[in-house]
């Protein structure tokens, strides 16, 4: 009777084992069909990698602020790998990047280039693709800058990040302690240039060869918005004016005695330092300004135009913008992940915190609480009786390569302004 007992608890005993390692079994693979289906499924996808092609780079603030939101995306995507291939735009190195990328079939997935002349040739050969009428691509909560990214045929093929103005930027601090005013007539502006000429400190921080924004400026002061707004083709006598006027200022002592030697970076250290008075530079230069820590020493003012014009016109817009490469829209494995991505990097967000890094105007959203000194120059653009695209984003740019590169000759006497501009408009 025992030995029966025994062999039935043995039996209830092997049978409740059995039903706990089924019940074990069962939660483990519960467990194992979660993770395949609600919970993190990047770890389960295909690695993406997406190549990000942008002029957020080398002096420009945006730079770090633009590593932190890519870190943030690829952190929330852990699938998607991005690889950042953006190069300073001053000196011309990312024009030729972009073009030897797009003729080679080696395009990036994301671009943030100028849609200007610059972008004219891949447009054209259909490379990169009409946001407003691709799905899943998000244009919500722009201001009017998005607008003026439309092409001439009508599509969006660019999506704005932030406007910008080009503008004098001066140290009023060095103004005041040698009793100068500031520049804000012509009269003022050349007699800043005499007196400082005669002290160590340097009247205009600029290079005379990497001259993109001294070349710029004195057309418009030599002509206006209307002579300064003309086609390269018009060989307008204004531009040539303002490029023979460099020549007088740099007799005047105007600018650096190696201005024909040292590049961008180096007048803006000039500037930076406080070894000089004046600096022509674009609203994302407040980055440097800030870092150099004389921010509270500085103020923004409009070139004084002395031909035909209005003081206060600007050089200024919304000249670059996000484009998506028809290569990669059109692959299905790279599609999504590549608008997911455009959609992030434009979203009001991010727009806003490079913004905020850079000084400039956002395309979606306002900034507040702003220094003072960004705000003078938000008020600059407000004011501005006109505004146009800069000459370097409207013509040819080995045009516009060869008159900022021909200024020592004209500095030197060797050409005339006249003559630059001549040989620049054979060149379209």
């Amino acid at each position: 009777m025992k030995e029966k007992k025994f062999g039935f608890l043995v039996l209830i005993m092997s049978l409740m084992l059995v039903l706990l390692a089924a019940c074990g079994g069962d939660k483990t693979g519960g467990d194992k069909n979660n993770s395949n289906g609600s919970g993190d499924t990047s770890s389960k996808k295909d690695e993406i990698n997406i190549r990000v092609v942008t002029t957020m780079a080398g002096t420009d603030p945006a730079g770090e602020v633009f590593e932190e939101v890519l870190k943030e995306f690829q952190n929330e995507n852990k699938h998607i790998k991005i690889t950042n291939e953006s190069q300073s735009a001053d000196g011309g190195t990312i024009r030729t990047k972009v073009n030897t990328d797009f003729s080679s079939d080696n395009e990036p997935e994301l671009m943030f280039y100028f849609n200007t002349v610059d972008a004219e040739g891949i447009i054209k050969e259909g490379k990169v693709i009409d946001l407003e009428n691709s799905e899943g691509i998000n244009l919500d909560g722009y201001n009017s800058m998005l607008e003026q990214q439309r092409n001439e045929d009508g599509k969006l093929y660019a999506a704005p990040q932030t406007g910008f103005y080009e503008a004098l930027f001066v140290n009023k601090k060095l103004f005041e302690e040698h009793g100068i005013e500031l520049p804000t007539t012509w009269e003022l502006y050349e007699k800043a240039i005499e007196e400082f000429a005669k002290t160590d400190i340097i009247p205009v921080a600029a290079s005379t060869e990497d001259s993109y924004y001294v070349v710029e400026h004195y057309a418009l002061a030599a002509g206006g918005m209307d002579n300064y707004g003309a086609e390269l083709a018009d060989k307008n006598p204004k531009w040539a004016e303002g490029l023979d006027v460099i020549a007088k200022h740099e007799k005047l002592g105007a600018f650096p005695k190696d201005a024909a030697t040292i590049d961008l970076t180096m007048a803006q250290n000039l500037f930076h330092q406080e070894q000089a008075a004046m600096m022509f530079e674009g609203s994302w230069a407040w980055g440097g300004i800030k870092e150099a820590e004389i921010a509270d020493n500085v103020t923004v003012l409009p070139m004084p135009i002395f031909g035909d014009g209005e003081t206060g016109e600007l050089v200024g817009g919304a000249s670059q913008g996000w484009f998506i490469s028809t290569k990669a829209f059109n692959d299905d494995k790279k599609r999504e992940a590549t608008v997911d991505l455009f959609n992030f990097l434009t979203s009001e967000e991010t727009i806003l915190r490079i913004a905020e890094a850079t000084g400039q105007i956002p395309a979606k959203g306002q900034l507040t609480d702003v220094d003072p000194n960004i705000a003078a120059g938000h008020e600059l653009v407000a004011k501005a009786p006109a505004a146009v695209s800069p000459i370097n984003d409207r013509i040819n740019p080995e045009a516009f390569t060869h008159i900022r590169t021909s200024v020592p000759e004209i500095v030197s006497g060797a050409k005339t302004g006249e003559q630059v501009i001549e040989e620049a408009a054979a060149m379209e």
